[in-house]
């Protein structure tokens, strides 16, 4: 008799450490597979003679739309069949296509091969999120939530090590076939814990004809989001994963052009800067997740986005001749959105109820994306006409919207 049938009772406590510790993992190669590319790309230039900058362009572009389009897919099948079954396929699936594209002899090949690694690797966050946030007890939940974040560092520092060492001897291609290890944790995940007990209570009641706080006959999946009293959260949270990810993308793609060209910085002294900040965003996760428990969610969200707009204008949208105080608000810029991340993912799966919590939160956070992959070329073609540090003061304009968002909802602790 399988888990999901058997009606069997889950202590979560007992699972939580173990929990965590899965979560964090599947976000590393989150953080893995989202480096990989770029590490990969000037070793296929001189691997493929004919490669261009263009195609590189097409590869990493069909890996950003098939993880927008991903939570579309794995929301649904984890409100269904279970957090953990569906967190086990997406992750077993982006890592065996992963390790495949290994094997690729030309960017078209690559390109498909991105498309189906990014439709599981845009779930895993909100998956992997939801099962967290499901076995975390109340006040804890925003502390999880900014560990799991620890993953994408872990995750991109691996991959670092794996280019630095490896490459060199094996090629370009050991990089995603250490990808494929993968696998090793979804096959962990299948034995080591068990469903959501949230999931699990919901779906017995439902089998049992109980109400379980949504009428046995209403349907699970994406047309729920749509009823009045699921709507406008759901609009709210797109809100929110639309800002937070525009800033993100836009940070990431064009700061460094900005310190080299702006600022005048060499290559050496914008990744010393850049890896600072990293170090600052690292320690302000825990910050960020010790905050939203003691004082709530909400609060520090919504307080956080506003320092964040503020000093982001700051930081880039005045020319300061000293370099301390460029780097003092590079450190506040950077570091409040950190905390935002920390605990971004707590508050969201607190806003909808159990049936519809994954599609929810994965849908938003892909419609987030989908939109967001527009922000690299619009503010590329805008700077053209303006410059690069106007747009980039500008896009703090986004943290204000997120505030708005986060205002507009609140702690909503008793859906789980």
């Amino acid at each position: 008799m399988s888990e999901v049938s058997s009606g069997a009772v889950v202590d979560p406590a007992k699972y939580r450490g173990k929990v965590l510790a899965i979560s964090i993992a599947g976000y590393a190669f989150d953080g893995m597979d989202i480096m990989v590319f770029a590490l990969a790309a000037p070793l296929l230039l001189e691997a493929w003679p004919t490669l261009t900058l263009v195609q590189i362009g097409v590869i990493a572009t069909s890996m950003l739309l098939g993880m927008s389009f991903g939570g579309y897919i794995f929301g649904p099948i984890a409100d269904r069949i279970g957090r953990k079954r569906a967190l086990v396929i997406c992750i077993a699936f982006f890592g065996v296509i992963t390790g495949f594209t290994g094997f690729c002899t030309d960017y078209i090949q690559m390109s498909v091969m991105r498309f189906l690694a990014g439709l599981g690797l845009g779930a895993e966050w909100a998956l992997g999120g939801t099962i967290l946030q499901e076995f975390t007890e109340p006040a804890k939940r925003a502390k999880a939530s900014s560990l799991m974040q620890l993953g994408w560092p872990i995750g991109y520092g691996l991959t670092v090590l794996i280019g630095y060492f490896l490459t060199p001897i094996m090629g370009w291609q050991i990089l995603y076939y250490t990808g494929a290890t993968a696998v090793l944790l979804a096959i962990y995940i299948q034995y080591a814990i068990p469903e959501s007990p949230s999931w699990l209570k919901m779906h017995h009641d439902r089998q049992k004809g109980i109400a379980a706080g949504t009428p046995p006959a209403a349907a699970t999946g994406t047309k729920d989001l749509f009823k009045k009293e699921n709507f406008r959260p759901y609009l709210f949270v797109v809100v929110i994963c639309t800002s937070m990810l525009c800033t993100y993308w836009a940070v990431n793609t064009w700061l460094p052009t900005i310190l080299a060209r702006e600022r005048g910085m060499s290559p050496k002294a914008f990744s010393t800067l850049l890896m600072t900040l990293q170090f600052v965003a690292a320690g302000l996760y825990f910050v960020g997740g010790w905050a939203g428990d003691k004082f709530g969610k909400r609060r520090v969200m919504a307080i956080c986005a506003f320092i964040s707009a503020i000093t982001m204008y700051l930081w880039l949208g005045i020319q300061w001749e000293s370099d301390m105080v460029f780097n003092i608000l590079a450190a506040i810029a950077w570091g409040f959105p950190s905390i935002i991340w920390a605990i971004l993912l707590a508050y969201l799966v607190e806003q909808f109820p159990i049936h519809i919590r994954a599609v929810g939160v994965a849908s938003a956070f892909s419609t987030g994306r989908l939109i967001a992959t527009v922000i690299p070329i619009a503010m590329g073609a805008v700077a053209q006409q303006i410059g690069l540090t106007v747009v980039m003061a500008a896009v703090s304009v986004f943290y204000l919207i997120a505030m708005f968002g986060v205002l507009m909802l609140r702690d909503e602790s008793k859906h789980i």
